[in-house]
């Protein structure tokens, strides 16, 4: 298989990397160095599909918890977005779970809520669905339409089959749609 690349620049950012000519070279870095060292200093999330960053050991509660405490995140701040992302993935029923005990598709979501928990503004997501069926690709792939919506740029990378064939070339919802009330 070929690489393949998804580029979704933010519709309102305006940091100089929000061009589109930088987003395809932040791709095409990752494609030769991978995605950590291709993100180097910048600003934003990363998440690889064949990684996990989560403690194995811990519930998956306790992994967000350290993640928002490493963000600085407000405890009302992580609160909401903990309900938001876990609802949004479906996540919410395994919270009290060790990560260890969790599926590899549904260990996959969780990488992609730790990740996204800061709100970032640039998500640089490597093999997003290698572990994940269909079901969990459509319901991530809805998320990350609804941060993109929020202003949040998207670089999509892959190597290995599935590849991106569950993410769209350009965000399917491009009307802004009432957010849940609980935000």
């Amino acid at each position: 298989m070929t690489a393949t690349t998804v580029i979704w620049p933010s519709r309102a950012a305006s940091e100089p990397w929000s061009r589109d000519r930088s987003l395809a070279d932040l791709a095409a870095r990752t494609l030769s160095l991978g995605g950590r060292a291709a993100l180097g200093e910048r600003d934003g999330a990363y998440v690889h599909g064949e990684r996990h960053d989560l403690w194995w050991e811990f519930t998956l509660e306790a992994s967000f918890r350290w993640q928002a405490h490493l963000c600085r995140l407000r405890p009302d701040v992580y609160q909401r977005r903990l309900r938001h992302l876990t609802r949004a993935l479906g996540l919410d029923g395994v919270l009290q779970r060790e990560v260890a005990s969790l599926t590899h598709g549904t260990r996959a979501l969780a990488d992609l809520a730790v990740a996204l928990l800061p709100e970032p503004r640039l998500l640089l997501w490597e093999e997003p669905f290698y572990y994940m069926s269909h079901d969990e690709a459509a319901r991530a792939v809805r998320l990350v339409e609804d941060e993109w919506l929020s202003g949040m740029a998207l670089v999509a990378v892959a190597r290995e089959t599935p590849g991106l064939a569950d993410l769209p070339d350009a965000p399917r919802r491009l009307q802004l749609r009432p957010r849940l009330a609980a935000q």
